[in-house]
């Protein structure tokens, strides 16, 4: 039975476009979307792989660039009226005083910190521990005097901080005598010495002193 009212000619519409739609059949087959699925997670899984490669590498090229660069020493030389201290590319350096001027401690220890060397520097004092802290041959050395030879004209010694055993320091200690100056070095630990203003004497053990000229007045 045919319905020419309104209402009909709507409800003959809607059953002619739910019988298109039946009709209608996927344009892609169910197997070809799960295999494009399956490409696109091995794609992910690929990336993820590449991108945590890529880091390992950068991370590997960090670690061999700190150690090239901690490898290399810093080179140069401090040079004031009382001292010169040189660094060098192996680590260690070379401090030479200049006896004619007095020796300034709080300057001296200040650049020794700066090149690396932990020092304690008195003036009229001497800071020793006992026992002393093996070692101190490997850390600071110097050209022997000649007995008999009188003070040295410019007393030079090289420091080796890579030597030094851990929890450990270098104490200097100057004197000021009556016709010359006497430093005294040795190794002392951080957390346990005794300070006096005796000055060592020259063959102490453990201990290395130089005597040089009094500064110019």
């Amino acid at each position: 039975m045919n319905d020419d009212s309104p209402l009909g000619t709507v409800r003959d519409s809607l059953t002619t476009a739910r019988d298109s739609l039946t009709a209608v059949q996927m344009g892609t087959a169910l197997d070809t979307i799960v295999r494009h699925g399956r490409a696109a997670r091995r794609r992910r899984k690929l990336i993820g792989l590449a991108s945590t490669g890529a880091v390992a590498v950068i991370a590997a090229l960090a670690v061999g660039l700190t150690g090239a660069i901690g490898s290399a020493h810093h080179t140069g030389t401090i040079r004031t009226a009382a001292f010169t201290l040189v660094s060098h590319a192996n680590g260690t350096a070379t401090l030479t005083i200049n006896p004619r001027v007095l020796l300034d401690p709080s300057t001296l220890q200040s650049d020794l910190k700066q090149e690396g060397i932990p020092a304690m520097v008195r003036t009229g004092s001497f800071c020793s521990s006992d026992p002393t802290p093996s070692g101190f041959s490997q850390v600071v050395s110097s050209e022997p005097t000649p007995p008999g030879s009188g003070p040295v004209l410019n007393p030079t010694l090289t420091i080796d901080p890579a030597a030094m055993p851990a929890g450990t320091e270098l104490s200097f200690g100057n004197f000021q005598l009556p016709n010359s100056q006497q430093t005294s070095f040795t190794l002392i630990n951080t957390s346990s010495y005794t300070c006096t203003s005796t000055p060592p004497t020259i063959r102490e053990s453990g201990v290395m002193t130089l005597v040089y000229g009094h500064p110019a007045s």
